[in-house]
């Protein structure tokens, strides 16, 4: 018998989060479906559903329960509209070459 967690090495932002009140030393709460592992306490990259970056954030916390995660993160550093580019158009390239996208 198993079980199933997703282990995930970028922050998903869900759908409904306004990435305008991204802010850097801001701390913010986020649920995920599913039961997730995160690494904690060291940086991070924070993404949409469609492959859009905004930056670097650490996770302080990740709490299962419920098969939901709740993250508490906080913003470590935002990207400028060209490193957005930049970083969406990089990780495109590598993660069609290993089946991600």
């Amino acid at each position: 018998m198993g079980y199933f967690v997703e282990l995930n090495t970028l922050l998903g932002l869900p759908k409904d989060f306004d990435v305008t009140t991204l802010a850097v030393g801001k701390k913010y709460t986020v649920t995920k479906q599913k039961e997730r592992a995160f690494p904690l306490h060291i940086a991070i990259l924070m993404v949409d559903g469609t492959w859009n970056f905004y930056g670097y954030c650490v996770a302080h916390s990740a709490k299962t329960s419920d098969q939901k995660t709740v993250i508490e993160f906080e913003v470590l550093t935002l990207f400028n509209p060209q490193e957005q580019v930049l970083y969406k158009q990089k990780f495109l390239e590598a993660a069609k070459k290993t089946g991600e996208v």
